[in-house]
């Protein structure tokens, strides 16, 4: 079930980060080292994810796993495309 949790939740995240910086449906799209803070932010919610793993909050574990994937995934994407 964490998994399932996990891969939502990095599906919601990458989607609404390509409807708002790349679809050109809010805004014109954005330049393509906008990526690089994006892999930082990914970075936070990854060691995020490990503390709430070996803290008393284990439950929250996989949404800051599915928001580091989520983000991560899109932002490495977005640079090489």
């Amino acid at each position: 079930m964490k998994v399932v949790v996990a891969a939502l939740m990095a599906c919601g995240v990458a989607g609404l980060l390509y409807l708002s910086l790349d679809s050109g449906t809010f805004s014109p799209p954005a330049e393509r080292l906008f990526s690089l803070p994006l892999l930082g932010l990914a970075a936070i919610f990854g060691a995020s994810a490990w503390a709430a793993s070996m803290s008393y909050y284990p439950k929250r574990a996989p949404l800051m796993a599915g928001l580091s994937a989520g983000i991560g995934v899109y932002a490495v994407v977005r640079l090489l495309l």
